[in-house]
């Protein structure tokens, strides 16, 4: 009788492990990510971005980046010199 009560015991404690580990888990890992969430986007970077065309805005990260084949258009370069050096300067240091 000992021994079945030891199993059951045994038993639910490996079904609460299977219950609550799961949930342990994710809640360690919203953790982890909240931790690496990046840093709020400076007010300047708040007002200049409404006025870069969404294209525009992939074309230039990808140059500023490297990335093979990522050259702006002349008309994304034309806007760029419009955003003015403010904003220029703002979002090269975002991605550098």
């Amino acid at each position: 009788m000992e021994s079945l009560a030891k199993t059951a015991v045994l038993l639910l404690f490996a079904l609460m492990m299977l219950v609550v580990l799961p949930g342990l888990e994710a809640r360690r890992l919203e953790v982890e990510e909240s931790a690496k969430a990046p840093p709020p986007y400076s007010p300047i970077i708040a007002s200049c971005a409404p006025k870069i065309p969404k294209n525009c805005g992939h074309e230039v990260k990808g140059s500023v980046l490297g990335l093979e084949g990522s050259v702006p258009t002349a008309d994304c370069c034309r806007q760029l010199v419009r955003w003015g050096k403010t904003c220029h300067d703002a979002f090269a240091q975002l991605l550098v």
